[in-house]
């Protein structure tokens, strides 16, 4: 029994020596005190290189601020005399190697606001201590920044097609079952844009570049209205803007100068007709929210009637 008691302490006493010498504790020129996770005793980086990081902050409540898994590496480029002035995150930062790992605790303020350029938000307390880890990824030249840039824009744009591609089967489906369930027979057009005209009417259609006059009811899926030229359903709704005049709006059609939805949608109208437009939300405001009531990728209807075309 000894014998493996003696043994167990051995291991034990390994693993904690290898631990303590996997991570040392280190100070930048600066006098900031950060942990060494891990080096691979790589390059370090010389004045004007671009330094490629990858970065991880952490609330005291272990919630992840920022994710460079998720919103991408960080560039850098190493200018001392710029770097010096953006506190003790990039003190660190700079004097890695390739390779290195850190982690280290620094303010809210310290990183965000000195570090950043940012504000720290205002349910958050500036000093509230933040765990820092970063890695050292990459060291480039300016050709070298240049081709990682495009890279990174390519590989953006070819993730912002992908999940608008997938956002239109899920707002195609949504829509779909909305109509279904209120027993509502909507037309749709190739765009993907579902419409079902309330009240006919025999004036002219609008062409690209025709200014029109529209009344309009805008609404979420879920019913909730956003917006309207009508004052009464403004109050009603409470979303009424007493600095507003309301009253049918006049826009230019067809010129991108509204949604999408909108610009096709008010198209297939003739003067004083009346319509419901189902947009999908890839021809509404997309992957952003714009305002509080309509979050990101929200489809929307409008209730719209054509007032007039001039």
């Amino acid at each position: 029994m000894n014998n493996y008691k003696s043994l167990a302490i051995a291991l034990l006493s390994i693993i904690f020596l290898g631990a303590c010498d996997s991570e040392k504790k280190e100070t930048t020129q600066d006098g900031i005190d950060y942990v060494l996770v891990e080096s691979e005793n790589g390059e370090s980086f010389s004045e004007g290189d671009f330094a490629i990081y990858s970065l991880k902050l952490v609330d005291s409540e272990d919630s992840v601020l920022i994710n460079s898994e998720e919103v991408g590496e960080l560039p850098v480029q190493i200018i001392d005399s710029v770097l010096s002035t953006r506190g003790p995150l990039f003190s660190i930062l700079k004097e890695l190697n390739i390779g290195d790992s850190i982690k280290t605790k620094l303010s809210a303020s310290e990183v965000l606001t000195q570090g950043f350029r940012q504000p720290v938000a205002q349910d958050k307390d500036p000093e509230e201590r933040l765990t820092v880890y970063a890695k050292a990824l990459q060291k480039l030249d300016t050709a070298g920044f240049m081709e990682w840039q495009q890279q990174k824009r390519e590989e953006a744009m070819q993730k912002q097609r992908a999940d608008a591609e997938a956002q239109k089967g899920i707002d195609d489906q949504l829509i779909q079952d909305f109509l279904a369930k209120n027993e509502i027979e909507a037309e749709k057009t190739e765009s993907g844009l579902y419409y079902m005209v309330t009240e006919e009417a025999s004036g002219e259609k609008p062409e690209a570049g025709d200014t029109v006059r529209v009344n309009y009811v805008g609404r979420t899926m879920d019913g909730t209205v956003f917006d309207t030229s009508y004052e009464d359903i403004a109050k009603e709704s409470g979303v009424y803007n007493e600095q507003r005049e309301y009253g049918p709006i006049e826009i230019p059609i067809g010129k991108g100068r509204v949604i999408r939805g909108w610009d096709e949608g008010i198209m297939l109208l003739n003067e004083g007709s009346e319509a419901t437009l189902y947009i999908p939300s890839g021809m509404a405001y997309g992957a952003r929210a714009a305002g509080p009531k309509i979050p990101a990728n929200s489809s929307l209807i409008f209730d719209v009637e054509l007032v007039e075309v001039k």
